[in-house]
């Protein structure tokens, strides 16, 4: 499935980076994160060792960290303590925090010039955006981080680097990548002797191959790296072991190894209080007893996990928990309360969402503040140059005025006012000028990316176009070739005819010029309607396209029913192009919390973690492919969608694991009743 869609630069970096990634931390969630790497080392002179802070609990690591951080005596040794209180802020979930102290830190050590405490900072950085879902900015400061740690010559950091390269490779789903990084770790670990930093590259590697189904493989790393935590006693370092030890053994069946495992994993965790780590192993608990059909033990598990996660102020993890709720209320046969707890996850991922946006247009207009005082300062630059250069200029031209003229002083105003008036109006039409060319360049741009897929896909209906009217002028007389001819003409100019609409509109996006015209409508009945007008696409591939009605009638919504049926044609066609024949593709209705909502459900190949990091963005292939004959696609119909739901106040949501389906979600306020003048 190709997505095409043609946005300003900034809007294509936030719809990239956040669109919908944000589900995706919850789509590989059954399988447990891969376990970050140790605290980092050389942590400050007044700091606690990592071994005295293990035999704290939780609150008292944290209480620990926080003093230290405050009776620091000097810039370097503060900075040294803000690395402690960022990777703790990490562990425990806070990453609004952690991302704010991170970027702090960073700063300070650059202007104090020291490259080891920038090159921890990096990767606290790489590590929190990894935790969010946001991979680009992961990679991005872990390259930073590799740059400056080869400076460095320490085969520990060098080590520590590559694996969290090697995560986020992985997230990325480039897993040759990934596993190079992995195995550049080890080495390095090796080399330097550092057991800590060896067992958490084994306890990545065996993720790796867990996510990869090599089970024997995963099962032989991970039990390597149990043995060496448990030779320099790190207990959560243990626990986290025996929990990916367990998830093996359930991924083979054996449910009872699976709750040993996890159950020891969940009693350390409770004894160094890490709520967060609580959470997790009790909602893992909950899905190996859910697969075994225990489900009020499971239950029992999930609930437990919900009490101590409304402490931790995570939606992230909120999220899997609601996700397994649904799940274990679905296997229960409690279809309304899995319904209630899906409508509690699409508001967790949205707050997720809305949390990133946040940050990312901060950071934007940082960055976009930065570059205009870097280009101002440029501007003035070149400006005083050119000022210096011009009074060089005039002031021999003065003087020799001076000398020939003698007493020609108005003549010589004269001239300097009309040079100053020359000069101005150069400027003011090379500004002028320059804006015009970039607006050129941009529009240029755009023409010939519309081009380019106009002169692709429209190659082909047009050459059938031509045939068919060959044959039709050949024998005109045999009037049911004529009929059945005629029907291709028609589909075709209606492909056509989309093609160019899908332009218009990426076009008047582009320039801000997209008119709608909202008045109230049924979305039950726009939903519906274009179901019963691609029902003869689902025949054709024997598919089944099903239209499930609200049990009640759904209040109404301010929308352009015109623009609401051209989404609903996108979404329905897509879900019939990519799901295989015999599959089913079903509409389903509702409402949640003041929207109105409909689902677009396909049973097709589903989208995974790579997939959902470029879902929006302009240009990008999916995974997925057209499973019908000569079916293609321009790659602007979720684009153009997304838009139009966005100008009318509305959503566009996914939901989709790999080999089960995907869900699209149309949501639209409520309409309000109008008030008595």
């Amino acid at each position: 499935m190709t997505l095409w869609p043609i946005v300003p630069v900034r809007r294509i970096t936030l719809q990239l980076l956040l669109g919908v990634l944000a589900l995706g931390g919850w789509v590989a969630s059954s399988w447990g994160q891969p376990v970050p790497p140790r605290p980092l080392r050389d942590v400050g002179p007044s700091l606690a060792s990592a071994a005295e802070l293990e035999l704290l609990d939780g609150d008292e690591v944290w209480a620990t960290a926080q003093q230290t951080l405050a009776k620091a005596s000097s810039e370097r040794e503060a900075l040294h303590a803000l690395v402690t209180v960022v990777n703790l802020q990490r562990r425990r979930g806070d990453y609004p925090a952690g991302l704010a102290g991170a970027r702090d830190g960073l700063g300070r050590a650059r202007a104090l010039g020291e490259v080891r405490l920038q090159v921890d900072f990096l990767y606290l950085l790489g590590r929190l955006y990894w935790n969010l879902t946001d991979y680009p900015q992961s990679l991005e400061n872990h390259l930073a981080e590799l740059r400056l740690t080869q400076s460095l010559g320490d085969a520990s950091v060098l080590a520590r680097t590559h694996g969290g390269l090697g995560l986020t490779y992985q997230r990325y789903g480039r897993n040759e990548d990934a596993l190079q990084h992995f195995k550049l770790g080890l080495a390095a670990a090796t080399k330097a002797g550092d057991d800590r930093i060896r067992s958490s590259l084994l306890n990545s590697l065996g993720n790796y191959h867990l996510s990869s189904g090599h089970y024997d493989q995963a099962a032989v790393i991970h039990q390597e790296a149990l043995h060496i935590r448990e030779g320099y006693g790190n207990r959560r370092a243990i626990a986290e072991s025996l929990t990916n030890i367990g998830l093996i053994a359930d991924a083979r069946g054996d449910t009872s190894q699976a709750l040993d495992y996890l159950g020891r994993a969940l009693g350390t965790f409770e004894a160094l209080k890490y709520r967060r780590y609580i959470v997790n192993t009790h909602r893992r608990l909950g899905l190996v007893l859910r697969k075994a059909g225990r489900l009020d033990e499971a239950l029992a598990h999930l609930r437990t996990a919900l009490q101590i996660a409304g402490t931790l102020e995570s939606a992230e993890v909120l999220a899997d928990l609601y996700q397994e709720f649904a799940l274990t209320s679905e296997a229960r046969g409690e279809t309304a309360v899995a319904l209630d707890y899906q409508r509690k996850l699409a508001a967790a991922t949205e707050q997720m969402r809305g949390e990133q946006d946040r940050q990312r247009m901060s950071e934007l207009r940082a960055r976009y503040g930065a570059e205009q005082r870097d280009l101002e300062i440029a501007l003035l630059k070149r400006e005083q140059e050119l000022q210096k250069a011009e009074l060089g200029r005039r002031r021999s031209q003065t003087l020799a005025l001076v000398a020939s003229l003698g007493g020609g002083g108005l003549l010589l105003g004269a001239i300097i006012m009309l040079q100053r008036y020359r000069l101005r109006t150069e400027r003011r039409l090379r500004a002028a000028t320059e804006h015009a060319r970039q607006r050129a360049e941009v529009a240029e741009r755009l023409k010939s990316r519309l081009l380019q897929i106009a002169s692709h896909d429209l190659k082909v209906p047009l050459t059938a176009l031509n045939a068919t009217a060959s044959l039709i002028g050949r024998n005109p007389s045999d009037e049911v070739a004529v009929r059945r001819l005629a029907g291709g003409i028609q589909a075709d100019t209606a492909r056509m005819r989309s093609l160019v609409r899908d332009f218009l509109d990426a076009a008047a996006m582009e320039e801000g010029n997209l008119q709608l015209n909202t008045t109230e409508h049924d979305l039950a009945i726009i939903a519906q309607s274009a179901a019963e007008g691609l029902a003869i696409v689902a025949l054709n591939k024997q598919q089944r396209l099903i239209f499930e009605p609200a049990t009640k009638s759904l209040p109404l919504v301010n929308a352009d029913g015109d623009r609401l049926r051209q989404v609903f044609d996108n979404l329905i066609g897509n879900a019939l192009k990519f799901s295989p024949p015999s599959g089913t593709v079903t509409v389903a209705m509702g409402t949640t919390a003041g929207w109105v909502y409909a689902e677009v459900r396909d049973s097709g190949p589903g989208l995974g973690p790579a997939d959902f990091a470029k879902i929006f963005a302009p240009f990008q292939k999916l995974s997925a492919k057209p499973t019908g004959v000569d079916e293609d696609s321009t790659g602007l119909g979720l684009f153009i969608a997304r838009e139009l739901l966005t100008l009318q106040g509305g959503r566009l949501e996914v939901q989709s694991q790999p080999g089960h389906g995907a869900v699209f979600r149309v949501l639209l306020p409520v309409a309000q009743p109008a008030t008595a003048s």
